[in-house]
């Protein structure tokens, strides 16, 4: 299995290829990781390691210390889906960039590293503007941050280390999952055909989503007469890749387009 771990202080990211049991467990893989990226640490701090799962979409979850990372890998299978693992030491911390005087520092009291203390009245109010502050967008700026910080992690080990010809041990994973999808669009069809062979209980239907994803003319999806409104949601979030969106927040609309009048005539 290929391992990422990532230099927070140094900034970039290195990999590693290891053997993996089945029967390993996260901490087994940790220490083993912990010794191929940075034998020499170990002796000069206490770094705290875990190993995350992440995704191309921006998903990010951290493994228990008993979940079994080969295990893990074998299951994206099943949903279709590519990963990478990466191993951060969560002691790293970022160096701070130096902060410069200017017009936004002046605006705070802060002239050549020199902060004017504030009267009562002005810490009073400007306390009473942070917590006012705080409620009305706190709880958004926490997703915000937290959704940030997971995207932020897959995009750098993507693009910092780009696909390359051993991702895992099994077959190319790319014609694995073509395989996956054809297998599971063939059941989907078989499902609609009747005893005659002839497919009478569903079949295509093309999705145009141009306020989402204007690049893309349409999606096709496999429907049978049965399924809702709200499956055909599902589907088609999943098709235009927005499979994280909660599929409550769209609906699927019938556009009626205008026939031009002289087509009458055609």
């Amino acid at each position: 299995m290929r391992f990422y771990f990532q230099d927070r202080v140094a900034g970039n990211f290195a990999t590693k290829c290891i053997r993996v049991s089945s029967t390993a467990t996260t901490q087994d893989v940790i220490e083993t990781l912990a010794e191929k990226f940075r034998p020499d640490m170990r002796m000069l701090s206490s770094p705290k390691y875990s190993l995350y799962e992440v995704h191309v979409s921006g998903e990010e979850r951290k493994l228990d210390l008993d979940e079994k990372p080969l295990v893990v890998q074998l299951n994206w299978n099943k949903d279709d889906r590519e990963g990478r693992f990466v191993l951060k030491n969560e002691n790293d911390i970022i160096p701070k960039k130096a902060q410069s005087n200017g017009p936004e520092r002046e605006k705070e009291g802060v002239i050549q590293n020199f902060k004017r203390t504030l009267s009562k009245k002005e810490k009073k109010k400007e306390k009473k503007r942070e917590k006012e502050a705080h409620i009305s967008d706190g709880d958004e700026q926490a997703l915000s941050r937290e959704d940030g910080e997971n995207s932020r992690l897959a995009a750098e080990v993507y693009k910092d280390m780009p696909e390359n010809s051993f991702t895992r041990t099994i077959s190319n994973p790319e014609v694995v999952m073509k395989r996956r999808r054809q297998q599971k669009l063939e059941k989907r069809m078989q499902e609609f055909r009747s005893s005659d062979g002839r497919p009478d209980s569903g079949g295509t239907l093309r999705i145009y989503a141009d306020s989402l994803k204007p690049n893309i003319p349409y999606k096709t999806i496999l429907l049978s007469t049965t399924d809702m409104a709200d499956f055909a949601v599902v589907e088609a979030l999943e098709k235009y890749g927005l499979e994280k969106e909660n599929p409550r927040e769209y609906c699927i609309a019938r556009v009626r387009v205008s026939t031009p009048l002289h087509s009458k005539h055609n």
